[in-house]
């Protein structure tokens, strides 16, 4: 096995209500995925997100419940539900436009579990340098990097802390910058400013 970098840059629409489904642009062309039943924490719409406590005690108690339902026996989960946990709300926090105070609330869920620490300095897959949310599993750091003014998600990685079949350990076995996020009146539409 050998590791190479790859770009897989991409676009995604999803609609408010998930009644229109997501739509997805890369260098390969356009792609609409019809709605995908009803909404949940791995598959959330903005309406769902609205929904959700923006206490982080009670959000938090909300997504260990979800992440107990994916560590169930015969699952093949090895993750546990402190890593599981950190991987939801890290999803909520990059894929989807989220209510302020459920940005907060997630943010505030984050810093509750286990193992959780801030880097003061990471750069994202642009270059951009940012303070970094981070948690450690099974010999990687993920880590979530956010602007110091604005606290903005600029992106997320994954270091290796070990050398592996990736490389040597400080590599960084995936980066993500977060070019854009906004609310648009339609598909393919791009923010403004």
């Amino acid at each position: 096995m050998e590791a190479s970098p790859t770009d897989e840059s991409a676009e995604h629409w999803h609609s408010v209500d998930g009644s229109a489904g997501t739509t997805t642009r890369t260098v390969r062309g356009s792609e609409t995925l019809p709605p995908d039943g009803r909404p949940t924490l791995n598959g959330p719409t903005y309406r769902f997100l609205e929904t959700l406590p923006t206490d982080p005690d009670a959000l938090l108690h909300l997504i260990y419940e979800d992440t107990q339902m994916q560590q169930s026996p015969g699952s093949g989960s090895t993750t546990g539900p402190d890593q599981q946990a950190f991987v939801a709300i890290g999803d909520l926090l990059r894929r989807f436009q989220a209510p302020p105070g459920l940005s907060a609330a997630l943010y505030r869920a984050a810093a509750r579990i286990p193992g959780v620490v801030l880097v003061p300095d990471s750069k994202d897959a642009v270059g951009r340098t940012g303070v970094a949310v981070t948690r450690v599993h099974d010999n990687e750091r993920t880590e979530w990097i956010f602007d110091k003014q604005t606290m903005r998600l600029l992106g997320e990685r994954t270091i290796a802390l070990g050398d592996s079949d990736w490389g040597k350990a400080g590599t960084a076995v995936t980066s993500v910058a977060i070019v854009a996020q906004a609310i648009t009146d339609r598909p393919g539409q791009l923010p403004q400013g």
